[in-house]
């Protein structure tokens, strides 16, 4: 029987590790920053953050409708929160506090520069305030981690507090611009599901994410679960070999929608729940093509 050794680490020497061993993750522990949001005051009925948010993705993509700036500002701020979760859970074998009052985001700006092109946009920041967590069969034994029983265990909790953390946005926004509460599940578990699939990824076991994402997301009763989000994967052959395969890559299956397609730009995401499978895949299926020959040259 193999034994594996930990070692003991302090909460904000876990987090420091973290957020310089992921490409993309923002992660960071103290006090409440000046100029950040705690996550419960985007629920409050006139929230300032929840209305420049809003404001920002309305500007990113003109024309976008009211509901298509919930449907960003959902998947958005799901999207950052759950790589940090999980980084800490698939690189660290543990589940931070998810209580409302605990988790802060901050807004950074990132640069990019792509086939000559180049601009900034803006990203959000996860902070976390305090240091409960709970652990099973840590990678880095947190000092004071509340230890569980199993994996499903671990997994059960951190399900429970997803739930309970989205639900007072979630019925705040349905309030306020009547975006469907199952639409703006759907996005939560979309985000879920990419944030594993990623972080997995960059952490060489992304198999296993896979599988912990679909636990989690499929569990019947819960409101994350839906029928459509998921995994597939893309094959790439050699059109002149078809039994050579060039490449292949796993994506995230959207089971909500963003409402791109409102604004201006009148078009789907190449994910998109709304377009058909077979135009889905004829393009990632370009994309991968385009990876692979730029990878090649």
């Amino acid at each position: 029987m193999t034994t594996m050794t930990v070692t003991p680490a302090s909460f904000s020497d876990c987090i420091d590790a973290l957020s310089s061993r992921f490409e993309g993750l923002k992660l960071s522990y103290g006090t409440q920053p000046k100029h950040g949001c705690r996550f419960d005051e985007l629920t409050t009925e006139h929230s300032e953050w929840r209305t420049a948010l809003m404001r920002y993705e309305a500007a990113r993509c003109p024309g976008l409708d009211a509901k298509g700036q919930v449907a960003f500002l959902v998947g958005d701020t799901a999207y950052y929160l759950l790589t940090a979760v999980a980084a800490l859970y698939l690189g660290e074998g543990s589940v931070p506090s998810l209580a409302s009052d605990n988790l802060a985001f901050m807004e950074y700006e990132v640069h990019w520069e792509e086939n000559g092109e180049s601009g900034t946009y803006n990203s959000l920041e996860v902070r976390l305030l305090g240091t409960d967590c709970w652990a099973y069969a840590p990678r880095t034994l947190i000092n004071h981690a509340i230890p569980v029983s199993s994996q499903a265990d671990l997994r059960d909790l951190l399900r429970q507090q997803i739930e309970h953390l989205f639900q007072p946005l979630i019925d705040r926004l349905y309030q306020t611009h009547r975006l469907s509460k199952a639409a703006q599940w759907r996005l939560v578990a979309d985000a879920l599901a990419v944030a594993f699939l990623n972080i997995g990824r960059q952490s060489g076991v992304e198999e296993h994410a896979r599988e912990e994402a679909l636990a989690l997301i499929k569990q019947r009763g819960s409101p994350l679960f839906n029928r459509q989000t998921g995994f597939f994967e893309i094959t790439l052959k050699d059109e002149r070999s078809p039994e050579n395969v060039l490449a292949k890559q796993h994506f995230r299956a959207r089971g909500g929608c963003c409402r791109y397609y409102t604004s201006d730009a009148a078009t789907y995401c190449s994910t998109c729940v709304l377009l058909p499978k077979e135009e889905r895949d004829e393009r990632l299926g370009n994309y991968l093509e385009q990876q692979h020959n730029a990878q090649s040259a």
